[in-house]
């Protein structure tokens, strides 16, 4: 303690030393938003045009994939999700996993059940890093009263189309409710007669249901709107006028 007060300058010079060595450093501190890192995770991607039943997609899709997946070594977790159009899979390995050499085998296995699966599924395989990260993704939560269906028909009809036609907004889409949707059931003997398969009537409804495209800018009392233009069915009855074959 002496020593301290004695050599009041000594001290005084150290303290403002080691401040000036803080902030030299800290100012040529690498700083990054997202490092650039990649979590010892892969990602199985199910799409599918149609909307099915999340038990056909999981017992058709799922099952099978997770299946030949549990089969690759250094997996320590599976967890899936099944929904109407898409299902998920994600795959944790291990620490100290070589993801380079593990997603080529993914691939490979993958590419092996692709073929025993039904034709309207798709299915992806990737990868994550920090670096996708850039690209952020937005979350907009809707709350009414009614009940949930009631709060996804007016986000449906007036809120999601005003987000799309906002400016650097690539998609939106509105997930939790019940969305409406529409059976349609094929007589095989008349199918049968007019020599038409399922595949048939699926590619007509998807030919006369574009999705949106954006179709440029109008300027109306200097407000700036964005054009898309959409085919889609807005009628059960436009479902009925369509040609199959």
């Amino acid at each position: 303690m002496n020593f301290i007060i004695k050599r009041k300058v000594l001290i005084a010079m150290l303290f403002v030393g080691l401040t000036m060595l803080g902030f030299i450093s800290y100012k040529q501190l690498a700083v990054e938003l997202y490092p650039n890192a990649t979590f010892p995770m892969l990602f199985v991607q199910v799409g599918t045009p149609l909307e099915v039943d999340p038990k056909y997609m999981e017992n058709q899709a799922i099952i099978p994939l997770e299946g030949a997946i549990g089969t690759l070594e250094g997996i320590e977790k599976i967890e899936s999700t099944a929904g109407q159009q898409s299902g998920s899979i994600q795959i944790s390995y291990q620490k100290n996993t070589d993801l380079k050499f593990a997603y080529l085998k993914l691939v490979e296995k993958i590419d092996e059940v692709k073929s025993t699966l039904p034709e309207e599924f798709q299915v992806q395989t990737f990868k994550f890093d920090l670096e996708q990260l850039n690209n952020m993704f937005m979350t907009v939560q809707v709350r009414g009263s009614g009940g949930v269906d009631r709060v996804r028909q007016i986000t449906d009809k007036e809120i999601i189309n005003k987000i799309k036609n906002i400016e650097g907004i690539a998609n939106a889409e509105v997930f939790g409710g019940r969305e409406k949707s529409i059976e349609i059931l094929l007589h095989q003997d008349v199918c049968d007669s007019y020599g038409i398969t399922p595949a048939d009537v699926r590619l007509a409804l998807n030919n006369n249901s574009k999705s949106r495209t954006f179709a440029g800018k109008v300027t109306q009392n200097n407000q700036l709107h964005f054009v898309n233009v959409i085919s889609e069915f807005d009628d059960i009855q436009d479902i009925n006028d369509v040609i199959v074959k």
